[in-house]
């Protein structure tokens, strides 16, 4: 080594060691100091009154939350109704105090090679019912005015990939999407969009949307400067038109209306099930028979715990009947009306898990409708395209930042692997009931472990022996 080298790194030395004592320097430092300040913070903390003391906040929090705390800060800063996605934050009753029984010698179980079935016909009366391989279906989410294009095709394919249904939502009927999907439901919209007979006549299904869990029943509005072009010409709305959502259908003023628009739908689309979607309110039983008396294939229940792309917090925070409630009060009113051999009952709002999909039809549900859980499914790991600095949901929205990152092909496969699994573990625990179809779980397979479960599905207490 040179002398030149060798000084070189003598010097490096020095200013490494001198570094290294600056750096223990500031350690110790801090350390002094953060020790001073959490002293004098923390004896300020249990000394002085609650009006001069961090406590109040944890004192305050404690009658509250975050998310009320969010939500207030938000109205505070805009003036503005609030509109929130996803749904409401707060708890409602749903399926979770409800189990299933074990079949052992008083039924014996079926062998793991014994095939189930999974399948699922709407419209079984109708001129072409909709026969699906499994009976989770994805709920209406709406092109443009809340999903991407690869969102949206990514639910489609999904969709085709395990032989189930997709829907339009309230937004426009598309080529792209009918391409895509095998099975598709087409909303009838209280909009003027999706009502010309050369779409209806593409459907599979056609769904009704009298109501919807997010908005109840009232309407909405975007401005044509708000809509980006595509989307203005899928609305077929001209320049300067608003795009227009009335709180109910214009053509239906009185109940006997809309008998009239389901024959006129059946005659246009030839036969395809007519669906009604609607929210579940109080008088649960009188919209039903006014559904039934218009002769519809399918009813789909919005429960209290359906999502939104964007919807005033008020409403999903404040209106409507619980999933569970809604599903049980159905389903008696059908069997009560003895028309479950031609009219199909659909729930959805809230169901996430295989375990949910499953007590939805043991309860009354013939199919089971999922549409945030399926948004969470298909990005799977693509969230860390956006996260830590932006919401997940930046990948989906139409108006996301990093839409055209999100991967339709990944995201496709990741929801069908989902929706497999689910359909899987529901085969695996009609087995463990001793059945070999999804359609034969019922309320006699299930008990409750709280009375308030048992009182709203009618089913006894786990701690009760039966009869």
């Amino acid at each position: 080594m040179d002398q030149k080298n060798g000084d070189y790194i003598k010097s490096v030395g020095k200013i490494m060691g001198l570094s290294a004592l600056g750096a223990v320097g500031v350690y110790l430092l801090g350390r002094l100091g953060f020790r001073y300040s959490f002293a004098q913070s923390g004896s300020k903390m249990i000394t002085s009154p609650y009006d001069e003391n961090l406590f109040e906040t944890f004192e305050g929090g404690s009658r509250t939350n975050a998310i009320l705390v969010a939500d207030t800060s938000l109205r505070a800063e805009s003036g503005k109704a609030l509109m929130r996605p996803m749904g409401t934050p707060f708890p409602m009753p749903d399926f979770s105090n409800m189990r299933f029984n074990v079949a052992q010698l008083h039924r014996f179980p079926v062998e793991n090679e014994t095939e189930v079935d999974t399948t699922l016909v709407l419209g079984k009366k109708a001129a072409r019912p909709m026969k699906l391989d499994i009976p989770i279906l994805i709920g209406g989410m709406a092109w443009g005015t809340a999903l991407s294009k690869q969102a949206k095709l990514a639910l489609a394919e999904a969709a085709t990939k395990v032989g189930t249904a997709t829907n339009t939502g309230d937004g426009p009927f598309t080529d792209w999407e009918r391409a895509a999907a095998k099975h598709l439901i087409v909303q009838y919209l209280r909009a003027k969009w999706n009502h010309d007979p050369e779409i209806l006549r593409q459907a599979d299904m056609i769904e009704i949307q009298i109501g919807q869990a997010g908005w109840a029943g009232i309407g909405s509005a975007f401005g044509w400067n708000e809509l980006p072009p595509d989307l203005r010409k899928g609305l077929g709305l001209k320049r300067g038109e608003k795009a227009v959502y009335h709180s109910r259908l214009p053509e239906v003023s009185k109940p006997e209306d809309l008998r009239v628009l389901v024959s006129k739908l059946r005659s246009i689309t030839g036969g395809v099930p007519i669906g009604v979607k609607m929210s579940c309110s109080k008088y649960l039983e009188r919209d039903l028979a006014i559904a039934l008396n218009a002769e519809v294939d399918v009813i789909a229940l919005d429960g209290g715990q359906a999502a939104s792309h964007s919807a005033p917090a008020i409403l999903m925070d404040n209106f409507g009947l619980p999933l569970a409630f809604a599903l049980c009060r159905a389903s008696r009113f059908l069997d009560r009306q003895n028309v479950r051999d031609r009219v199909s009952l659909l729930a959805g709002g809230g169901l996430e898990s295989p375990g949910d999909f499953l007590k939805a039809l043991a309860l009354g549900a013939d199919g089971a409708y999922i549409g945030t859980i399926a948004l969470i499914a298909m990005m799977h790991t693509q969230v860390f395209k956006a996260l830590p600095l932006e919401s997940p949901t930046q990948l989906l929205w139409n108006t996301g930042k990093y839409k055209n990152k999100f991967n339709p092909k990944d995201g496709a496969n990741h929801l069908a692997n989902f929706l497999r699994a689910c359909t899987e573990e529901m085969r695996m625990s009609a087995r463990a009931l001793g059945k070999t179809a999804l359609r034969d779980v019922s309320s006699d397979d299930l008990f409750a472990t709280d009375e308030e479960a048992a009182n709203i599905a009618g089913i006894p207490l786990g701690f009760q022996s039966p009869p």
